[in-house]
């Protein structure tokens, strides 16, 4: 009788602890990071009577939470390889959306400018069509403005989003390192009894941390979790968190992560991988740097290669012709010593989106240093080295002394701007031409007239070219007379240079049979206001190779970058929904595991109710049979 009533008590005790467990299920079936429990009854040990072993009830050994480590990473996984592609295609996508904007992108604008520089070239003496071709020259500068805006603000964006999600990583790794402290003395204060609430509230930590970076774990002896983020680096050492921070640099769109442990920090930006972090600086990296680079590329090449063809030729006043555009600046600073050092862009199809140091030894020599890596120029300080497209002029520089300068394309596109405001200073014309002497006998020609390094709009004399026995004797040039070999039967058709001195390079196309005596002379162009050739040398810039090292035009370079931008969009667009799929699948497989079923914990209750209400009349049996025995001795 003693048995059957303890028997009892145990069911109605076991039962109790199903039942609360249950109506727990219930109430968190919509609870984030929930896992759902069970209540784990084994038989109690028997009595050994006479006649055998007799069950003595149930015992509950113990509350588990089904939960499966596997799944879980699995979907850690996925969570954060989804987060990375959602965050670079959302970033990604305003970048190609502005890029391939006809009102905004520059392909149409560079289209427009170069047609204006054809109206000119069509009718040079047209003040309605230079003033077209000014306009248009501003158009160019609020585009090259307007999307350097466009990254400000995107960058903006950036730094916002990536200091938010470092703050809620150093929030989550506190919190993940209080649990575990709660968890170890739960742990130490039950005999080892999980307290699965705190275990939930700790798996749920890590997933949202999944969201924001690469997570790895390992767990302790004492329950802890040690969790890395990125590629190895430990947020979280037991019951210690770590902190991640974002480095102050002088440059507005370069971003560094500093991983902060014991009072040391160390970049890190380059092990940030996976989740919006991850994505983030993946954007950065591939879209945003790049994009904004190849405007400040196109920016500087259009300006210089304008400039320097346009400074060839003469205004309708007979001036030699102004910077159309702005010139790029390369800033130059002393960084140790004295002196000064200047640098411009020369070529811009070699330009570096880099930075340079410049060191001069105490015995004059100098070293030029790209930063990004590559072979140093070196030598003796003298007027002026070209290296990589630019021009060091090293005249004031002083020994023992060091600079730095900045990328020759840093800012460019912000600065960009159109420097001619009247339509006469268009140098449409070029301030050579050719005349034939009149008593020419041969059938030899001079065309194709080109100058460049311009120094005076007039020749200091007229150059003369005589031909006598396969030779040019060239005088008033710089130096001695100048001998050009000319072999009618191989050579028709060859350009050749002369420079004159305090004037430029003049380079021309020789053709034809000559007799001996047969002169030609380049004078002066004076009163060519109705000259077209530097129009048309402007106006051949639109397909000239004078980006990438010689290899693509400014459209090419643009295009280029605008399909490379879509390709990228696009791929992260279609490997987004790839990998949502893949972590639906892994949600549902992890829900179908630890999620709470209503209609499961609603049929379990009332099958555990009635087991409740047995267990109770178990007792009231064990109480009828009792006080029938008492009545009995009355």
């Amino acid at each position: 009788m003693a048995d059957l009533l303890l028997s009892g008590l145990s069911g109605l005790t076991a039962f109790r602890s199903v039942l609360d467990t249950t109506g727990h299920n219930i109430a968190n079936a919509t609870t984030e990071g929930y896992s759902r429990q069970r209540v784990e009854l084994s038989a109690s040990s028997p009595q050994l009577t006479g006649a055998g072993y007799v069950g003595s009830g149930v015992s509950t050994t113990n509350i588990s939470r089904l939960y499966d480590s596997f799944l879980s990473t699995q979907f850690r996984s996925s969570s954060s390889a989804a987060s990375d592609l959602d965050t670079y295609l959302n970033f990604a996508s305003q970048v190609d959306g502005v890029l391939a904007n006809e009102n905004i992108g520059l392909s149409g604008a560079l289209q427009d400018f170069f047609n204006a520089v054809q109206a000119v070239a069509d009718d040079p003496t047209s003040i309605p069509a230079r003033q077209v071709l000014l306009s248009e020259g501003e158009v160019l500068e609020n585009r090259f403005g307007t999307l350097n805006q466009v990254f400000d603000d995107i960058t903006r964006q950036v730094s916002s989003s990536l200091t938010d999600n470092i703050n809620d990583v150093n929030s989550l790794g506190e919190s993940i390192a209080s649990i575990n402290n709660k968890i170890i003395v739960a742990l130490g204060g039950s005999g080892g009894r999980i307290p699965n609430d705190l275990f939930d509230q700790r798996d749920k930590l890590i997933d949202d941390l999944s969201q924001l970076v690469n997570v790895s774990t390992n767990v302790q002896e004492n329950g802890a979790v040690n969790v890395f983020i990125g590629s190895g680096q430990s947020l979280v050492l037991g019951i210690t968190s770590n902190t991640l921070s974002i480095a102050p640099s002088s440059d507005p769109n370069s971003i560094d992560i500093l991983f902060n442990q014991s009072g040391s920090s160390t970049i890190i930006t380059r092990f940030m991988t996976g989740g919006e972090i991850g994505g983030t600086l993946r954007f950065k990296a591939e879209v945003l740097d790049t994009a904004r680079n190849t405007l400040n590329e196109i920016a500087v090449g259009l300006s210089v290669t304008v400039n320097q063809q346009h400074a060839n030729g003469i205004d309708l006043d007979g001036q030699q012709g102004l910077n159309f555009f702005s010139a790029p600046v390369v800033v130059a600073q002393t960084t140790s010593g004295t002196g000064t050092l200047s640098v411009t862009v020369s070529d811009p199809s070699l330009i570096q989106n880099s930075e340079y140091t410049v060191s001069i030894d105490a015995g004059g020599n100098y070293t030029i240093t790209n930063l990004s890596g590559g072979v140093p120029s070196t030598g003796v300080i003298g007027a002026s080295v070209a290296f990589e497209g630019l021009t060091f002029d090293l005249s004031g520089v002083a020994a023992s002394s060091a600079y730095s300068i900045t990328s020759p394309t840093k800012n460019a596109a912000e600065n960009f701007a159109l420097a001619l405001t009247n339509p006469r200073d268009i140098a449409a014309a070029l301030p050579v031409v050719s005349e034939t002497t009149v008593t020419n006998t041969g059938t030899g020609g001079l065309s194709s007239i080109e100058v460049n390094g311009l120094a005076a709009s007039t020749l200091p004399a007229s150059v003369t070219l005589t031909y006598a026995a396969n030779q040019y004797t060239v005088t008033n040039v710089t130096g001695a007379p100048l001998i050009l070999n000319y072999d009618p039967t191989t050579d028709s058709g060859s350009e050749y240079t002369v420079n004159v001195a305090g004037f430029g390079d003049i380079t021309f196309t020789l053709t034809g049979q000559p007799n001996d005596t047969d002169s030609f002379t380049l004078v002066n162009n004076t009163g060519g206001i109705g000259d077209n050739r530097n129009a048309r040398f402007l106006a051949d810039l639109q397909t000239s190779l004078t980006l990438s090292g010689g290899t693509a035009s400014f459209q090419d370079v643009y295009g280029q970058v605008v399909a490379d931008v879509g390709r990228r969009t696009q791929s992260a667009e279609i490997n987004g929904a790839a990998q949502n799929g893949l972590l639906a699948q892994t949600v549902a497989s992890k829900d179908a595991v630890s999620g709470v079923s209503l209609d499961e914990e609603a049929a379990n209750l009332i099958r555990f109710q009635q087991a409740y209400q047995a267990a109770s009349q178990v007792i009231l049996t064990s109480r009828t049979i009792f006080d029938t025995l008492l009545g009995a001795f009355r």
